[in-house]
């Protein structure tokens, strides 16, 4: 069974925006707009039960998550959640998270932490404090520089995009797999594993980029 459903939310000023799915995509861009218009698509079984979409809002925090019931102690029945979620530009999001989708930003001056166990990870110019996935690749693209991010992937390759005048010390490290950069800096290899470091400005930011098996990107902007 197939649902679509569209919500919207006033944010006082300040709000922060958490979001939490467990099997299905999420797909967040930040609009010139004052509210949060959420589209979902939530799919189930005949022999699952459908997913729910709990809000919820405490202090200046909103959090949008999805739960869903088990039959019989398992998750059968193809359960999942789709979203789509247009925020204001200038809206802070701590958290967005997923075990088993991927998981697209575009356009948010700041998020936290974006994880996921199994799927991809594409963040296109909006820092983030952490991005993590097992199981995928990450793409990075850094409008500019406003603190410390990580990213990792333990099977997956990593492509990152990184302002030339941006102040930043930037290291990262492959074990099973090949570094390339278009800014200078010194890669060196032992035992197979590969590392890479550079410091642009006067390095007062920091990026480390890290994968067990795949390759790592960096690019100039």
């Amino acid at each position: 069974m197939i649902e679509v459903v569209e919500r919207e939310y006033k944010l006082g000023e300040g709000t922060k925006l958490k979001i939490g799915n467990v099997n299905g995509t999420i797909k967040i861009e930040g609009y010139e707009g004052e509210t949060i218009k959420l589209k979902a698509e939530k799919k189930w079984g005949l022999l699952g039960a459908e997913p729910k979409i709990k809000v919820k809002k405490e202090g200046n925090t909103l959090t949008i998550k999805v739960e869903q019931k088990k039959n019989f102690g398992i998750n059968i029945g193809g359960s999942a959640v789709n979203f789509e979620i247009l925020i204001p530009k200038g809206t802070e999001i701590e958290k967005v998270g997923t075990v088993n989708g991927s998981i697209g930003v575009k356009g948010v001056r700041k998020i936290g932490k974006v994880s996921t166990v199994n799927g991809s990870i594409i963040l296109e110019n909006c820092f983030f404090e952490k991005a993590s996935t097992v199981n995928g690749t990450i793409k990075a693209i850094f409008s500019v520089m406003k603190g410390d991010s990580t990213i990792s992937t333990v099977n997956g390759s990593i492509e990152v995009y990184i302002p030339r005048k941006a102040d930043v010390e930037i290291k990262a490290s492959s074990v099973n797999g090949k570094i390339t950069s278009e800014l200078p800096g010194e890669l060196k290899s032992a035992y197979g594993s590969k590392s890479f470091e550079a410091v642009l400005g006067e390095g007062r930011y920091k990026i480390k980029i890290s994968t067990v098996n795949g390759s790592i990107v960096i690019k100039a902007l």
